[in-house]
């Protein structure tokens, strides 16, 4: 019997949630800065309009999701933490949190895979806390522990909560 490591569990409980938003909203759009491809070809196969790969532009993809959610669009955003909270951080503050866009992000840690690529694919202990409380006043945060936080935190926002937030999964 193959485990599966706990993070894996919460990511593919994202997609799984995801998806079924995807089904019942058709302005829901997944955008990924070019990582996630062992477990994202269902959505995307199943929703090609609603998902971005914006690439390694993290600036960039910060911004077509602030210009997404003008437009009426839900996005939803799927990256390292690095490349949301550190990068394009000021895309993230002025474009999604200071204007309060209903933007979602989703931030995976590199982990143990990615250590041999230094800083720029890793926080530093206790870095996304900080970034998030200090520079990012509006964004809700959740540091999901279970499939089952991930998905009821997900509903919340996409029902209940219209600003941003950010998840760390």
């Amino acid at each position: 019997m193959i485990v599966e490591n706990p993070k894996q569990q919460l990511r593919k409980a994202f997609i799984e949630t995801l998806t079924d938003l995807a089904s019942k909203d058709d302005r829901v759009m997944l955008i990924i800065g070019d990582v996630g491809f062992s477990f994202l070809e269902d959505f995307i196969e199943r929703f090609p309009n609603q998902f971005l790969n914006a690439g390694i532009a993290e600036q960039n993809m910060m911004g077509m999701a602030a210009g997404l959610c003008l437009a009426g669009w839900k996005p939803y955003v799927y990256t390292m933490s690095n490349f949301i909270l550190l990068r394009p951080l000021e895309q993230v503050r002025n474009d999604i949190d200071f204007a309060e866009s209903n933007v979602k992000l989703f931030g995976v840690k590199g982990g143990a895979a990615y250590k041999f690529l230094g800083h720029s694919h890793n926080l530093l202990p206790g870095e996304e806390k900080a970034i998030l409380e200090h520079s990012l006043p509006n964004t809700k945060t959740h540091f999901c522990e279970t499939e089952r936080e991930v998905n009821e935190l997900m509903r919340y926002e996409y029902y209940e909560h219209k600003g941003p937030a950010y998840f760390s999964i």
